[in-house]
């Protein structure tokens, strides 16, 4: 069997795929406003590679930015602008001297708490449902508390993924994709869960 046609050269043309999807991801960020689009087309060329095997690149990249560019900059920019927002709450309680402030510590750290899971299931359910709007809102609540222990563990694994950004930032380079791709497959496998419970019909409307 020649080596074009083996397993090493398959391992090596997916990592290629990775380390060309993640260039791509980071050059669409580059205006920082166009991270939610950008985000948007990593995940949905992820998507074509799981569940189609289309392990094109550039042009699924290019093409999935332009289609997915409305939503996933209205969504992309609304959530960050929502974490700054709790950010800045949490910074100024920290610096209060009020008998309150452990009460307002817990209600803003449960509203980051509950912006980190709905985040899990945001994007994931606007490539894969291509909800809207508040329909894209309503499911990605109903997907993170209908199965938590998915949201939780794909937040647990941003967490170990950051930190390992941290400590060594050439990281990124090689495991950003990897991440959206655990991220999307765990979502994927939560969504058959929950159709065959009957329990997303209203999505599929």
């Amino acid at each position: 069997m020649k080596f074009s046609n083996g397993k090493s050269a398959e391992w090596f043309r997916q990592i290629a795929n990775f380390m060309i999807l993640t260039g791509f991801w980071i050059l669409g960020c580059m205006p920082i406003i166009t991270i939610g689009p950008s985000t948007a087309a990593a995940l949905a060329v992820v998507r074509e590679w799981q569940l189609n095997k289309n392990d094109s690149v550039f042009r699924s990249f290019f093409q999935f930015f332009r289609v997915h560019f409305k939503q996933g900059f209205w969504v992309g920019n609304g959530w960050i602008l929502a974490g700054l927002i709790l950010s800045a709450d949490l910074y100024v309680v920290l610096h209060l001297e009020t008998s309150w402030k452990v009460m307002f510590i817990s209600l803003i750290g449960a509203a980051c708490l509950l912006w980190l899971l709905v985040g899990t299931a945001l994007f994931p359910c606007l490539i894969h449902y291509r909800k809207t709007g508040w329909s894209l809102v309503k499911a990605s609540f109903v997907l993170t508390f209908s199965d938590i222990q998915t949201s939780i563990g794909i937040m647990l694994f941003w967490f170990a993924g950051i930190l390992l950004f941290w400590y060594l930032p050439v990281l990124m380079l090689v495991c950003t994709v990897l991440i959206f791709y655990v991220t999307f497959r765990f979502s994927m496998l939560s969504f058959e869960k929950l159709e065959k419970r009957g329990q997303l019909t209203f999505l599929q409307s």
